[in-house]
């Protein structure tokens, strides 16, 4: 588990897909009181839970879309205490589980003051919210914009192709997902507000330095309306 900034921390972790080495991570936000919300859960061991006990209480385990959810059973069993949530469909994918909540309003108004969610509309079949920690000024992305400069092997030639060898964007593959445009264009419009100060990606990378300038490149890339431009 590795600091990244006051009140956040991620835990990357092996991911193969399809002989691709994407990688992944979770980050862990701290709320008030000590609280933990942990986004995107990576695989569970003994040991990771030994080091969040010690940095707080796990008030919150949550898939932030429909494909980052295979960890999520293990971890609602190791901190049963902890509220559980999935975006919209996920329940229905996953009956296997017993998800609290479906990730919406509940959730806001639990933590919403200092974890905002940014959901992304538009995206039936993967239904991603992203979160922005107000302390750390943080943005959580999972599969909304990636960046793997130090990919190897055919791994590296999937992040040319895709474009996100040098910079982080929004790959083709979560493009080709968007079912309404308008849609989705709309609900990213209010991150040109957003002054970021670390940018955390599950594929692969976190970005501490000119992250708002990033974020803007992947809003540029896809042509996201400017708002007003006044920080949040």
């Amino acid at each position: 588990m590795h600091a990244v900034t006051q009140g956040i921390w991620t835990v990357p972790s092996d991911l193969r897909f399809g002989g691709l080495r994407l990688n992944t991570r979770m980050t862990v936000c701290q709320v008030s009181e000590g609280g933990l919300v942990l986004i995107s859960p990576v695989p569970f061991r003994p040991e990771l839970e030994t080091a969040l006990k010690a940095i707080g209480e796990v008030r919150a385990i949550v898939a932030p879309n429909l494909l980052h959810h295979l960890s999520l059973g293990e971890w609602m069993g190791a901190f049963p205490n902890a509220e559980s949530y999935g975006p919209p469909g996920l329940a229905a994918k996953r009956t296997d589980l017993k998800i609290q909540h479906v990730l919406g309003s509940t959730f806001d108004q639990s933590f919403g003051a200092e974890l905002k969610r940014l959901p992304i509309h538009g995206m039936p079949k993967l239904n991603e919210s992203l979160f922005f920690h107000r302390a750390s000024r943080t943005l959580i992305a999972t599969d909304f914009c990636f960046l793997m400069p130090d990919a190897k092997g055919m791994t590296r030639l999937f992040t040319k192709l895709m474009g996100i060898d040098k910079k982080a964007k929004c790959e083709p593959l979560f493009r080709a997902l968007v079912r309404d445009r308008p849609a989705f264009l709309a609900s990213l419009a209010p991150l040109r507000k957003l002054r970021i100060e670390s940018l955390s990606m599950c594929h692969h990378s976190v970005i501490t330095n000119r992250a708002s300038d990033s974020l803007k490149g992947v809003l540029d890339q896809l042509k996201v309306p400017n708002q007003d431009t006044n920080g949040t």
